[in-house]
């Protein structure tokens, strides 16, 4: 039966990826919730490079960068999933500090120099970012979610994603409302 309920699980978090979700619906979700939802199927869709010092069983570390209802959303709904056979792992850390070993960062960083300074640290490091906001991707961001007609949609930044050395899956490009392929920190198209 638990395994009828998890394909059942993973349809509803799939359509709700397809289709987005309405922010409204689903009595007890809000949108911090259904947020927390996509932050967590997004990872499903980017392939990461190779990297040579992961061993099987290593965690999938997802670094939570910033406060609020979202961030905390995200932190609980992570704590006890998996990516493949890698336990996620979630850790709080600030602006300033090192994101080593993350391979996501959910970013809720309001503050422009603190954002963009994460943004470069982050794509040096093949550590994809997601964040809330249209202008999170065009600042750098490589996934940016938003709430469009009381439904939560997102935007890709192919171009971020590439300078981390990211590639984001064309299922996922398929249902993104805006594909950015090249921008600049001011949020202007090149």
């Amino acid at each position: 039966m638990s395994e009828r309920r998890s394909i059942t699980k993973r349809l509803f978090l799939l359509a709700a990826l397809l289709f987005g979700v309405r922010v409204e619906a689903q009595a007890p979700m809000d949108e911090s919730q259904v947020k927390a939802m996509f932050v967590y199927n997004f990872l499903k869709f980017v392939e990461w490079p190779s990297d040579s010092s992961l061993r099987a069983g290593d965690p999938f570390v997802v670094l939570i960068i910033g406060e609020g209802s979202t961030a905390d959303a995200t932190e609980r709904f992570l704590e006890s999933k998996t990516i493949g056979a890698r336990p996620l792992v979630v850790r709080r850390v600030s602006w300033d500090q090192s994101l080593a070993g993350g391979r996501a960062a959910f970013v809720v960083e309001r503050d422009a120099k603190k954002l963009h300074r994460v943004l470069d640290a982050a794509a040096a490091a093949g550590v994809l970012t997601i964040g809330e906001g249209e202008s999170f991707t065009t600042r750098g961001g490589v996934i940016g979610l938003l709430v469009e007609d009381r439904k939560v949609r997102f935007d890709v930044d192919t171009s971020a994603a590439q300078k981390a050395g990211l590639r984001v899956s064309s299922k996922l490009l398929a249902l993104t409302r805006v594909v950015h392929s090249s921008t600049d920190r001011s949020g202007s198209h090149q």
